[in-house]
């Protein structure tokens, strides 16, 4: 349970206006016993990741402290491989001019989070999957619409080459994506008709597919941590201990 912490503060902490390592989900941890009182397993159960904030984030906060571990301490193989730029060049962390902590190395911090995805258990085939679905969600905030007519979008110019990083590092064709993101399908009795959207709801859907994906991804490590910690499906009895975010208030909540 303690290995997993670093995990979870990574994919899952982020700086506030208070708190330079404020957790943005809720969490409950059980301590498993079996009828004997010897503990028997032990299971951690999230709710309520802020989804919001990967997409928007106010000065002088930080989006999740994994998206600048990557920014930082990746590899220059990896750099490579993912069309990896500076953070303050992505426009889901641009937003708000804090991209260091006082006292925390983020290059250092990527990798204590590489070895607690160790300890946990997740090969590093693996761990690579989880870092690319990461850095998708950051290119594909860097995708741009242009509008073709009040009620039809495109990609700009701009966006291609991050539409194309996007859909590379999710393994996607990238027609196949652009679609996804620039038009609407709805089901009929007569099939389905695909129709175009503007400019607002191809940002708004952008934004909708980088914030599931980046929860997804998030509640995927959190089974992780619970198959390496051992689970008992029935315990006797068992200890719980809640932790759930506070709230401050914000410019906008």
């Amino acid at each position: 349970i303690l290995e997993s912490n670093p995990l979870l503060e990574a994919f899952g902490n982020a700086k506030t206006v208070r708190n330079d390592n404020s957790s943005r989900f809720g969490k409950f941890t059980e301590i498993q016993f079996d009828q004997n009182g010897r503990i028997s397993g032990a299971a951690i159960r999230t709710y309520l990741l802020e989804r919001s904030r990967v997409v928007s984030v106010l000065d002088p906060e930080r989006n999740y402290h994994i998206f600048y571990q990557i920014c930082d301490g990746a590899s220059e193989e990896e750099r490579k491989a993912w069309n990896l730029r500076e953070a303050k060049d992505f426009s889901y962390l641009s937003s708000s001019s804090c991209f260091e902590l006082d006292g925390v190395n983020n290059a250092e911090e990527y990798i204590k989070t590489r070895h607690a995805m160790d300890i946990v258990g997740i090969p590093r085939e693996t761990q690579e999957c989880v870092f690319k679905a990461v850095v998708a969600v950051l290119h594909l905030g860097n995708i741009v619409f242009e509008a073709v007519d009040d009620d039809e979008s495109k990609v700009a110019s701009i966006g291609e080459e991050s539409l194309c990083t996007a859909a590379s590092l999710l393994g996607v064709p990238v027609e196949g994506l652009r679609k996804i993101l620039t038009t609407r399908t709805r089901k009929t009795v007569d099939g389905p008709i695909i129709s175009p959207i503007n400019v607002d709801a191809a940002i708004n859907t952008r934004d909708s597919f980088a914030k599931t994906l980046y929860s997804r991804t998030f509640d995927w490590l959190v089974e992780c941590i619970n198959k390496s910690i051992g689970q008992d499906p029935s315990p006797s009895s068992l200890i719980g201990v809640l932790d759930i975010y506070g709230f401050e208030e914000f410019a906008r909540n």
